[in-house]
């Protein structure tokens, strides 16, 4: 759905109409204004603006806003001061090579091993030890405060986050065994 506002206001509709994305300064991206590169190990890009003019980031960020409900869609692209360049509203919006770099980016940056198993899981002044299996093989780390570190998402969903910042993620609590599932349920 639009919405059209006057440059003028809402009072006064003229012919002069935009949309409240024009208004907020949202630069929707796609392959019609940007295209994106590997520079080294990093990921550049070349954006467009309305004018047909081009400026070249050798490196950019891309941020999910939605990472939880919507990984590949609402990607914000922004540059070294983290000043926001634009927005991709859906990765396939690029072609096969283009998403399947943007995808690879977001993969990386967004690393999230799915914990299989609960081995062992002690709590002492604080701070809670894990040692699980993942999909990737067995893993250990360290919570602060764990409940406060564990994020259910809907009823059966939940996501782990270390004191290093790692994010480990539950796909079905209900699939976990039994004595998993009973090491992990207090802190729920």
């Amino acid at each position: 759905m639009q919405v059209w506002v006057s440059k003028k206001g809402l009072n006064n509709m003229s012919e002069n109409k935009y949309t409240l994305a024009d208004a907020a300064g949202i630069v929707y991206l796609d392959s019609d204004n940007a295209r994106f590169f590997k520079e080294g190990d990093f990921i550049g890009a070349e954006l467009r603006d309305k004018a047909g003019d081009s400026v070249r980031h050798t490196r950019v960020w891309l941020h999910r806003s939605f990472p939880f409900d919507m990984p590949f869609e609402y990607i914000s692209v922004q540059n070294k001061d983290g000043e926001e360049l634009g927005l991709i509203r859906n990765v396939s919006a690029f072609d096969k090579e283009t998403a399947a770099l943007i995808t690879e980016e977001l993969e990386r940056k967004y690393y999230t091993p799915e914990i299989t198993r609960i081995m062992n899981l002690k709590e002492t002044r604080g701070f809670s030890f894990w040692r699980v299996m993942t999909e990737t093989g067995e893993q250990s780390f360290t919570l602060q405060d764990t409940s406060k570190s564990i994020v259910r998402i809907g009823a059966d969903r939940a996501f782990v986050f270390d004191i290093c910042g790692n994010r480990y993620e539950i796909k079905s609590l209900s699939a976990l065994d039994k004595n998993s599932y009973r090491k992990l349920e207090l802190y729920l």
